[in-house]
């Protein structure tokens, strides 16, 4: 599936391909894109990075010069009726455009950004369920996809039906890491987003980690840091936040551990201890928002075919076991068994003594 753009929105588009988020454009870009495309051809743009980008330029394909890149979703830029009015906190870094997949409304959404390590311990995905099981009927829920405490994040709203953004550090179209793929479809069909300002295609470079992490700060309203050493890059999303005049929240962790050096760090600098989601509900100003109002659309109208005949074939009062749910979809154990697991993940099946049970939609 393609994206086709024009005029101003197209020329965005193109330069998110040949601009590095930190490598801030000149305001000539933002303000007349299309003109300053033009300046770059024909080697009349002022600029010293200018032979950086026009040598990216050499390299796109005709379809993107023209307007049409390679993504099913949507490209929102400043102006745009879902575009996060937060991003502009961001100053002279903010991104030209957020390349989306999904929910493109949930970027308006209050939001509550959670970060943290990557082999994180079982104290600190714990931590991260229950936060986000206490948020998710209030606050979208923002993280950056990845092992460890961003996916427990983004667990713990789908199981509770809440809705969650996933911000990556490459294209929105690139599953990374791999073997969250069904865990990002699960977020697109609870009406959450998937996000980037790198365009489709991109490759999660390490150096991206860092400059997402200014989004993921931005979008939240505040940002909470579960386990983190001290080089953890959860730190630099805490940093932004607070360059940006977002409140800084840090779980406390064992003095004896690695992955709470960074985090009871942090709270001796500068955040403020939480240790329950009514702590971030104070940051916030005491003031929570009503539930979310609950979307004609689903979760199990979004749920592809096979997914819907597991979970009618599941009972919610009894439990059932693989090879009986099988058989009562017509599938193969193997097609069950993975169509259940993805239903574990929406919150719509429940796992008892490796038994199933149907969770209401």
């Amino acid at each position: 599936m393609t994206l086709t753009l024009t005029g101003k929105k197209a020329a965005l588009g193109v330069w998110t391909h040949l601009i590095e988020p930190g490598d801030p454009p000149p305001e000539r870009v933002r303000q007349a894109p299309i003109k300053a495309l033009k300046e770059l051809v024909t080697g009349t743009l002022v600029d010293d990075r200018a032979e950086r980008w026009r040598t990216r330029y050499e390299g796109l394909s005709p379809d993107i010069l023209s307007g049409t890149f390679p993504i099913n979703g949507h490209f929102l830029v400043p102006g745009d009726a879902h575009w996060p009015l937060a991003m502009g906190d961001l100053g002279d870094v903010r991104p030209l455009g957020l390349w989306v997949l999904g929910n493109t409304e949930v970027l308006t959404l209050p939001a509550v950004s959670i970060v943290g390590a990557r082999a994180a311990t079982n104290y600190g995905t714990s931590v991260a369920t229950d936060l986000g099981r206490d948020l998710a009927s209030t606050h979208v829920l923002v993280s950056g996809g990845a092992y460890g405490i961003d996916a427990a994040v983004h667990r713990a709203a789908l199981a509770h039906h809440g809705r969650t953004i996933v911000v990556l550090a490459g294209g929105a179209d690139r599953v990374y890491p791999a073997a969250h793929r069904e865990l990002f479809d699960a977020v697109l069909i609870s009406g959450g987003a998937i996000v980037s300002e790198q365009p489709p295609g991109a490759a999660p470079a390490r150096h991206r980690f860092l400059s997402r992490n200014r989004i993921i700060a931005a979008l939240g309203q505040t940002t909470i840091v579960i386990e983190a050493g001290y080089r953890s890059g959860a730190l630099s999303t805490a940093r932004w936040a607070a360059e940006i005049g977002r409140d800084v929240g840090a779980v406390p962790g064992p003095v004896t551990s690695a992955l709470s050096q960074g985090t009871n760090q942090l709270l001796r600098d500068y955040g403020v201890c939480i240790t329950r989601a009514n702590d971030i509900r104070e940051l916030l100003g005491g003031i929570v928002p009503d539930s979310f109002p609950v979307v004609s659309e689903t979760a199990y109208d979004r749920l592809s075919e096979r997914d819907k005949r597991v979970w009618n074939a599941l009972a919610p009062s009894r439990v059932s076991s693989t090879p009986a749910v099988a058989q009562e979809a017509g599938l193969s154990a193997r097609e069950a068994m993975t169509a259940l697991e993805f239903l574990k993940t929406m919150g719509l099946a429940r796992s008892i003594a490796g038994r199933w049970i149907r969770v209401k939609a």
